[in-house]
């Protein structure tokens, strides 16, 4: 009976601590349902990680002693600024880390410092189920690194290709083009074969370095992976046309993994070669005196109480102020030698017809092509996607030399989720992206240029975006994301965050004469964006 009383504030503990973990849970069902995360494997990751726990559950227990609350303090602590952080910012990532860092506590809080050596290792590799889309700004590197050693290498066998960018173009007998996106970047298979690795090299290795080495053989092998996937697909476009290449492409997993298992189980094979024998169970702790055991388990006890109180009081929090979106007019403003148009999408689901019309023009109530509903400003796809508060604006400026530029604004509503970055945007709609270039358009008015073109098409077109409040402007999305964190969880305020992106299917912005015409029209169009008052800068 005295056994069990002393483990009653632990079991208090991780009772409590569910109302952290919960939330975490689910925003991490949410992320796998995402197909645009492309974050299949994550089911795979509390799977790993409890049946590294389970292997080591004799030393686990070996090393069960008294609990140490105090040591797990700095960690609870920094987990609760994560959590308070997340909930109130709308960061699913945060409340996730708060999660793992509960988690991390836990042995330590529970039953001291050698449960936390035992545990810490598949604790943390639940940090692997958070979304790694933040990582997509990083790939441009692996992608062009590994286009470059694929032309080189096709070239080599006879295979004339050309790489533009982080695409690959064969002009011969069976023409083809491969166009390397982000998903295909290999950051995915990076981080897939991070918690395998990691995992793998726990129950099979034995000493740290070795594991390590294991852990880190992941970069190489998920490289040479992702040029033989794009060896094997360049190769079947040859043969075959650029369509069968396509099918092997989304189905070359089935061939890369095996290849990737081989590879893992070679590497630790070798590293095992001279291992020490198995590791002794660790010394059981010292007991504590009776009076600091006592002090210990109230203090156990308080910090477990204080979970939920601490999530009860985030969520009883006043609902955040939403600023007014006034600082933008209302409406696209005529430009003198413009003309204006507006484009109106059909509402039906699988119905592609939008058409341009000028503004005093009268748009058709009905599509003409399926007969459903016409609307201006957003298609259907947009209207399913962004939630309901978001206000979306489009309209087509035609310079005097018959240049268009489709110009849009989406200003944000409740949810951070109504702006998303182009970067991820555009290769769901089929576009390819250059590297993106920040140049100084105007004064003090920095945008993101980059040349796009669509799949199996070499012309490419301009690009630019930038995001904006009422205070100023920016090309960071970090920035962005990090203020208005902070303005929701700390200063209980929703800003009204604009996305501006322009559009020319004429000219690319990364040229010098497109950069100019994007100059020339920015001057006539960017002061009539606001409202009332002279536009801010960065």
């Amino acid at each position: 009976m005295n056994r069990l009383l002393r483990h009653l504030p632990c079991a208090l503990f991780l009772l409590c601590a569910l109302a952290w973990v919960l939330p975490a849970a689910s925003e991490t069902v949410g992320s796998m349902n995402d197909a645009s995360q492309h974050m299949e494997y994550v089911w795979l990751v509390p799977v790993l990680a409890a049946a590294v726990l389970w292997a080591r559950r004799r030393a686990f227990v070996a090393a069960l002693g008294a609990p140490e609350p105090l040591r797990a303090l700095p960690l609870i602590l920094l987990a609760a600024v994560f959590f308070f952080l997340g909930a109130r910012g709308g960061q699913s990532r945060f409340v996730q880390t708060a999660a793992v860092l509960l988690l991390l506590a836990a042995p330590l809080a529970c039953w001291g410092r050698g449960a936390f050596r035992v545990a810490w290792f598949p604790v943390v590799l639940l940090a692997f189920v958070m979304p790694v889309g933040f990582l997509d700004n990083f790939t441009v590197p692996l992608r062009r690194a590994s286009v470059t050693v694929t032309a080189v290498i096709l070239n080599g066998l006879g295979i004339d290709v050309q790489q533009q960018g982080t695409a690959i173009l064969s002009a011969g007998a069976t023409p083809f083009q491969l166009d390397v996106a982000d998903p295909c970047s290999g950051i995915r298979s990076l981080v897939a074969l991070f918690v395998g690795t990691a995992a793998y090299g726990a129950f099979m290795l034995r000493g740290v370095w070795r594991r390590w080495a294991l852990f880190l053989s992941s970069l190489p092998i998920a490289f040479l992976g992702n040029i033989l996937r794009l060896l094997l697909t360049a190769f079947t476009c040859k043969l075959w046309g650029q369509s069968a290449g396509m099918v092997l492409h989304d189905n070359a997993l089935f061939i890369v993994a095996p290849i990737y298992a081989l590879c893992v189980f070679w590497l630790t094979d070798l590293l095992r070669r001279g291992d020490r024998p198995e590791e002794a169970l660790p010394t059981p702790p010292p007991e504590p005196s009776p009076r600091l055991r006592r002090v210990n388990a109230a203090l156990l006890c308080a910090l477990a109480l204080a979970l939920p109180a601490f999530r009860a009081w985030v969520d009883a929090q006043p609902e955040a102020v939403y600023e007014s979106a006034a600082f933008i007019a209302p409406d696209f403003a005529p430009i003198e030698g413009y003309d204006l148009q507006y484009p109106w999408f059909c509402q039906g689901r699988d119905c592609p017809w939008w058409q341009a019309y000028d503004v005093e023009g009268k748009p058709p109530e009905a599509c003409p092509l399926c007969g459903g509903t016409a609307f201006d400003r957003m298609s259907r796809a947009e209207r399913d996607i962004l939630p309901a508060d978001t206000v979306t604006r489009k309209a087509i400026y035609t310079m005097p030399d018959g240049t268009d530029f489709t110009v849009a604004v989406v200003v944000a509503g409740h949810s951070r989720r109504s702006i998303h970055r182009p970067e991820l945007c555009l290769p769901a709609q089929g576009y390819v992206l250059s590297e993106r270039d920040v140049r100084t358009v105007l004064p003090s008015l920095p945008m993101a240029l980059f040349s796009i073109h669509l799949k199996q098409e070499t012309r490419t077109r301009g690009f630019a975006y930038l995001f904006l409040n009422a205070d100023g402007v920016t090309v960071s999305n970090l920035r962005r994301v990090v203020g208005d964190t902070l303005e929701r969880s700390l200063h209980n305020r929703i800003r009204r965050w604009a996305m501006v992106t322009i559009r020319c299917d004429a000219l690319d912005f990364r040229t010098p004469e497109g950069e100019a015409a994007l100059r020339r029209f920015m001057e006539d169009w960017f002061p009539t964006l606001w409202a009332d008052k002279a536009a801010p800068h960065d």
